[in-house]
């Protein structure tokens, strides 16, 4: 085996890992009564020629536990009278040397340490690259000093110009880096496995929505349309609060026969997904990218987007949309590339279509494989992983800041550990929108003989908040006002809450909070609402807020508060939406300023908000958007002031429309456009 096997060899492997083991364990070795240990050896170099790595392992172990031991072929020590060609060498020492390259390329390095070992024995001339991949196990296995010994053995003995020596160079300086990092004196992050359901392997994760994620795994399904066993790589969705992950649902679309799917990407709205497809033919990954729409049933029939996208004869994978739907990013292996797998981008249209595709240029990519890329919007950094530059070994986690239109990207910088190891890391996506490194999620084979497993990444930070209260209308500090905290990310949780002491001021921490509402109340004041960004780097920041100014309340007369109610109800309707949409269009405003003004005036009136659509849809699609147009509204109020614990909301969806929408059987454009509605109504 050579040092510059085909990348999607060893993926493809990966990808499969669960799915050969389960098979395995269920077949039994099939050789007739008249074989012996001959047989499983030639059965074994069969498969290992054809790529069938975890196949060749039983086999390779069966013939080492049956072979002869006092025969001079058996002898792992035996010298050999001739050097050039291996048709003269020992069945051992090839059954040795191809189990170690098959439990490598299974991502087995602690089982392929062992039988590289006892290769490094051989005759170095037939066995040239034993001592450098029993260095890089060893590294993997994170036996550093003793990975020094050899790749510096290594080096010495090695004359050849090629890849292996300019690896063997790398790896020599993977190890100082690995040192560097390592002593450390405290790391500023901390990553922790995130809990499958059934112990399946899982990575790749993204979000498929405001409220969920999809990711890839292995898992059983007997209802698969692929015969050829029960266990299949496909896309799974579920709800995710940044620590575990108790029930997942499978992503339902059409399948094709042979082909498995994963690594997937979402438009903001989340009713388009690029995903890639592959199978496995000679031994050979083929993958493309396809394209899904979600309607009201379900998901579309996946398309093969076509070119520039996927070219003919190449591989494209791993596709990443950005948060603002411009660009498609994807990994490839197609010519005009830098090295085998390089990263690649292509501006999309209003209707999502890549338009001309351009090469990351070679500042991101090396000569070696550069896969999984990701782009944080607020920071303008690109995420990617890359074997061909410094870093822990294997696949490591990168960042570069830059821009697309400008081409323009600075040198690539290593995340360090812990978030990368001695093993492979990849798929990192951030999940703060506003600080890059605050929280994330990566894929790595770290804790694993094999597979990849996703982690929890969390920076060490903390935040002191500090700020005052005072009367809106003289300037003055306000003592005990009760102040909530609440985080605003998309993974939420309660935070704080605190009081103002004698001269208005407050002070509070908390940790990895970038985004925190801060609620102020005090009896006989408005109640008030404010949002707030914070940026940080690790460490402890002390951060001092704007100051909160709070009103008085101004109480109506009896006769000018039944006005005002009068009033609104003769239009309750407060706020009216485009087909399929949530969002506030232009000029309803007005209507919702109102409702926020007779709120302000009396303290006490408690509102529910109802949404309604029209009749287009199922019905449970249709009370998920009328709950988004309900919290669209509420958001708006809020944010003017008004406390959520007087709002309640109620989704009807298509119940209650105002107006037919179908005359005489013909459809009623003007009507189902007056149904798609938010009412409120008075409670208290």
């Amino acid at each position: 085996m050579h040092l510059n096997n085909t990348l999607y060899t060893k993926l493809s492997l990966r990808l499969f890992t669960l799915f050969i083991i389960m098979i395995s364990s269920t077949n039994v070795l099939q050789v007739s009564a008249q074989s012996n240990g001959r047989g499983y050896y030639v059965k074994a170099e069969k498969l290992f020629k054809q790529k069938k790595y975890y196949e060749a392992i039983q086999y390779y172990e069966k013939y080492l536990s049956t072979e002869v031991s006092t025969t001079a072929r058996s002898n792992p020590f035996a010298v050999q009278k001739k050097i050039k060609g291996k048709s003269n060498l020992s069945t051992h020492n090839e059954t040795v040397y191809h189990l170690a390259e098959s439990y490598r390329l299974c991502n087995n390095y602690a089982k392929a340490e062992k039988w590289y070992e006892e290769s490094t024995h051989f005759d170095k001339d037939a066995y040239p690259e034993s001592l450098y991949w029993y260095g890089v196990t060893l590294r993997a296995n994170q036996k550093y000093d003793d990975a020094l010994a050899a790749f510096t053995a290594f080096r010495e003995a090695y004359t050849n110009m090629d890849k292996l020596l300019t690896g063997a160079d790398r790896e020599l300086e993977n190890l100082k880096f690995i040192k560097q990092q390592l002593a450390k004196e405290k790391q500023t992050f901390t990553t922790t496995p995130i809990r499958m359901p059934g112990n399946t392997s899982a990575y790749a994760m993204n979000y498929s929505s405001d409220e969920k994620v999809a990711f890839t795994s292995i898992k059983n399904d007997s209802a698969s349309i692929i015969k050829t066993s029960m266990y299949t790589v496909s896309l799974y969705e579920t709800s995710f609060d940044g620590t575990k992950i108790e029930k997942i649902e499978k992503i339902n679309f059409p399948e094709e026969e042979g082909y498995q799917n994963g690594m997937a990407t979402f438009d903001a709205e989340g009713r388009t997904m690029f995903f890639t497809k592959w199978k496995v033919e000679n031994g050979k990954t083929i993958s493309s990218i396809y394209k899904s729409k979600k309607t009201d049933t379900g998901w579309t029939k996946p398309l093969k987007l076509g070119e520039p996208v996927n070219i003919e004869g190449s591989n494209t994978a791993q596709p990443f949309i950005t948060t603002d739907d411009k660009y498609l990013l994807f990994a490839s292996d197609r010519a005009g590339g830098i090295g085998k797998f390089d990263l690649w981008f292509a501006p999309l249209d209003s209707n999502l279509n890549p338009l001309l595709v351009t090469n990351l240029g070679n500042t991101v990519n090396t000569a070696e494989d550069d896969l999984a890329p990701s782009y944080h919007q607020t920071s303008r950094t690109l995420l990617y992983s890359s074997n061909g530059l410094i870093g822990m070994g294997g696949f490591d986690i990168y960042s570069v800041k830059g821009d697309f239109q400008l081409s323009n990207w600075d040198k690539p910088k290593n995340a360090g550990y812990p978030i990368n190891s001695s093993k492979d890391d990849l798929y990192y996506i951030s999940t703060d929108e506003d600080n890059l490194w605050n929280t994330g999620i990566l894929s790595s084979d770290r804790n694993s003989e094999c597979c990849l497993d996703m982690f929890a990444v969390k920076q060490d930070n903390k935040q002191i908040i500090k700020g005052m209260v005072v009367d809106c209308k003289s300037g003055q500090p306000l003592s005990g006002v009760s102040l909530s905290i609440k985080s605003a990310k998309r993974i939420s949780r309660n935070f704080v809450t605190e009081e103002t002491d004698k001269n208005g001021n407050y002070s509070f921490s908390l940790n990895n909070a970038s985004r925190f509402d801060i609620t102020a109340q005090k009896e006989g004041y408005e109640p008030l609402e404010q949002s707030y960004t914070v940026y940080f780097d690790s460490g402890t920041d002390t951060i001092n807020n704007s100051v909160i100014c709070l009103t008085m309340l101004k109480h109506l007369k009896d006769s000018e508060v039944q006005n005002a109610i009068d009033e609104l109800n003769e239009r309750a309707t407060i706020a009216k939406f485009s087909y399929n949409k949530s969002s506030l269009d232009k000029g309803i405003h007005v209507e919702l300023d109102s409702l926020v003004s007779l709120m302000k005036n009396n303290p006490d009136i408690m509102i529910e908000v109802g949404g309604y659509t029209d009749g287009k849809g199922s019905e449970e699609y249709n009370l998920v958007l009328a709950q988004k147009r309900i919290d669209v509204c509420i958001k708006y109020l809020v944010q003017k002031g008004i406390n959520q614990a007087r709002l309640t909301g109620k989704a009807y969806g298509e119940c209650c429309p105002l107006e037919p929408e179908t005359i005489d059987g013909r459809d009623n454009p003007a009507a189902r456009e007056r149904n798609r509605r938010v009412e409120y109504k008075l409670v208290q």
